[in-house]
């Protein structure tokens, strides 16, 4: 399986709240070693806009970085068939255009969102969360 990490995954395991979080952040990835993980290009546009006002740019860039650099985590780019996919999604379903996208993504390649942004499951995307 393809786990798609949204931003709110991202930022959850930069900036877990709580002591709790974090280990439960840690048993998820645990849980799902053996599996890939994709980030959308607008989820790295998304983590540096939110990450860089705590952190700074250099630093949320490096996150990013580190992210991409593991062998099972890749980035994913918007294509055509993609964008064409999360523009009927955001019409029907009047979600943010990057929601649509990061659930276009999912469905494009079998896989299951990683947020707890109730916007997915309004969008048909299968999700998960580390809480769960």
């Amino acid at each position: 399986m393809v786990i798609v990490l949204d931003t709110r995954f991202l930022i959850a395991h930069t900036f877990p709240p709580t002591k709790e979080d974090r280990e439960a952040i840690l048993r998820f990835l645990r849980k799902h070693g053996g599996e890939n993980f994709l980030i959308p290009t607008i989820v790295i546009s998304e983590f540096l806009k939110i990450a860089g006002r705590r952190v700074g740019k250099e630093t949320a860039k490096v996150r990013i970085r580190a992210w991409l650099s593991s062998s099972r985590v890749g980035a994913f780019d918007l294509d055509k068939e993609i964008a064409e996919m999360a523009g009927e999604l955001a019409l029907d379903h009047h979600v943010p255009i990057a929601d649509a996208i990061i659930a276009s993504i999912a469905k494009k390649v079998g896989g299951v969102v990683a947020t707890d942004d109730e916007h997915f499951r309004k969008l048909g995307a299968r999700v998960t969360w580390y809480k769960r």
